[in-house]
């Protein structure tokens, strides 16, 4: 009897653990998919990477997330000259930054730096093997909700750099 007993506890005790393992990946999958916003804890080079690894794999976990996540992080600024999200993805779609869009890798390397404001040069290879360079600039924000965050202000245009792999 005791035999049964032990065996139905470890079985049970099998399945909790399981249970919980299963719960806890899902929890840990569903932040994952949340979007990031800008916190005046982030440095500079947290906003550009969280931007271009979010591009790199852009319909991951749904449609554009990757635009939409690289939206959440535009400066105030850049969104009164790009526009609302919708006109943003125009124009992250169109040939000039297409390429940005599920790109192979990238590197990022600070180039200049002021109190309020950091130039990031971005080596990037697009899906085509293109090497395109970038020059990324972050500074940081004075309005509400963003007051003291880093933000992305201007992204050049691209410039062919060489052919990669």
């Amino acid at each position: 009897m005791q035999m049964i007993y032990a065996r139905w506890l470890y079985r049970r005790l099998k399945m909790m653990i399981i249970m919980a393992a299963a719960m806890m990946a899902a929890s840990l999958a569903g932040a994952e998919t949340a979007l990031k916003t800008p916190h005046p804890d982030l440095k500079p080079i947290d906003v550009v990477r969280t931007q271009l690894l979010a591009l790199q794999q852009n319909d991951v976990p749904s449609p554009d997330f990757g635009i939409r996540q690289t939206w959440a992080f535009a400066h105030p600024d850049n969104r009164a000259v790009t526009g609302p999200l919708d006109r943003f993805a125009e124009m992250i779609k169109a040939p000039l930054y297409q390429p940005l869009i599920n790109h192979k890798r990238h590197t990022i390397t600070e180039q200049n730096r002021s109190p309020d404001w950091v130039q990031f040069k971005v080596m990037m290879e697009d899906e085509q093997g293109q090497v395109l360079s970038f020059a990324w600039v972050v500074k940081t924000a004075s309005t509400p909700p963003f007051e003291n965050c880093w933000m992305t202000s201007a992204v050049s245009a691209p410039v062919l750099a060489g052919q990669g792999s």
